[in-house]
């Protein structure tokens, strides 16, 4: 991901220690099915590993699985069937030991309206038996860290909701965990406290195992360096984004035509021997395949313009993309399903 900036192998202004190679999985789902109430089947049979250190990207559409994978990481509820461990130990909902090595931040995250920032992080601070003095250190530097300074007096029942967030953050980050499971981190943010939370994810990118779950594949893109993707509680997609974008062709060709475009259409049907992906009448889009030379396909189609009294009034290329990659892979997986059930 090319697009990196950030600190990375650089200092952290509240990691406890400078980072260290590690090697081993972080967190392991070994066929895991959940199911709620005999009725719904959230996760079917899912099996990956996600390795130490690694910045995850975790992505689905609404209903998809997302919320009952982290639940089942964080031990808050049980699976059906299979097994999962975190840092090599069995996770469960007794684990109090291994969930003290995660810092979550929910989807939504809501704190005691009367209390002020600082009165809430103390009390976080307790709750891991921290020393008064380096809890409170660490409180600073980290509403610090999410903007949060100035207001830090306030009670959180004046909070916006990007402030709310912002809170929760910081409340994740106060034991200095080893994990670190985010749920919609950027959702509710201004423009200028997404970018401060993304700069911090860089900050801590290869630091700490993070897995984040968002729906803006912008952010994704960004920081995390592996994927998985999660469609109707199947297992899509599991690996770096590279492996993902492997499955694209080379580009796609967008031509904005004018004419006689049905007859050109179908021309390119019937001698590309390729579909037009585009349903606009005045657009037509192609996927050019790795090997294809687009020069000699771009020439071919100029020819037949021509042939067709059809002009091409622009064209566009566009190449690999997380977004295609990732609509192309639910795409696929509901056409499947689409198949399945005709048959």
């Amino acid at each position: 991901m090319s697009r990196r900036g950030g600190r990375q192998g650089g200092g952290c202004d509240f990691c406890e220690g400078p980072s260290s190679p590690v090697t081993g999985n972080a967190i392991q789902f070994d066929r895991v099915t959940k199911v709620y109430q005999g009725r719904q089947i959230a996760l079917a049979d899912i099996s990956l590993a996600l390795p130490l250190g690694s910045t995850v990207g975790l992505l689905g559409a609404n209903g998809s699985g997302k919320s009952t994978l982290l639940r089942l990481t964080l031990g808050l509820i049980s699976p059906s069937a299979g097994d999962i461990s975190v840092f090599g130990e069995r996770m469960r909902p007794a684990a109090k030991r291994l969930r003290q090595r995660i810092g979550f931040l929910p989807d939504n995250p809501a704190f005691p309206r009367d209390l002020s920032a600082i009165a809430y992080l103390e009390f976080v601070a307790g709750c891991f038996g921290l020393d008064h003095r380096d809890g409170k250190a660490r409180m600073g530097r980290l509403l610090r860290a999410v903007g949060l300074m100035d207001d830090a007096g306030r009670k959180i029942g004046t909070y916006s909701t990007g402030m709310v967030t912002r809170l929760g953050i910081a409340a994740s980050l106060m034991n200095d965990p080893e994990l670190l499971v985010w749920d919609e981190p950027t959702a509710g943010l201004d423009p200028i406290s997404r970018s401060q939370t993304l700069e911090l994810l860089e900050q801590l990118r290869g630091r700490k195992t993070i897995v984040l779950s968002s729906h803006i594949l912008g952010d994704i893109d960004r920081v995390c360096d592996r994927l998985v993707i999660l469609n109707q509680g199947q297992l899509l997609f599991n690996g770096s984004r590279t492996e993902l974008e492997a499955r694209l062709p080379k580009c796609q060709l967008e031509l904005r035509v004018t004419g006689a475009v049905a007859q050109f259409r179908a021309a390119v049907q019937e001698r590309l021997k390729r579909t037009d992906l585009s349903h606009e009448h005045g657009k037509i889009r192609l996927e050019l395949g790795v090997t294809e030379p687009a020069g000699a396909v771009l020439e071919l189609l100029l020819q037949m313009a021509r042939e067709n009294g059809t002009t091409i009034e622009g064209i566009n290329s566009t190449g690999r993309q997380l977004e295609d990659a990732y609509l192309k892979l639910i795409t696929d997986d509901e056409f499947r399903g689409f198949r399945r059930a005709a048959t």
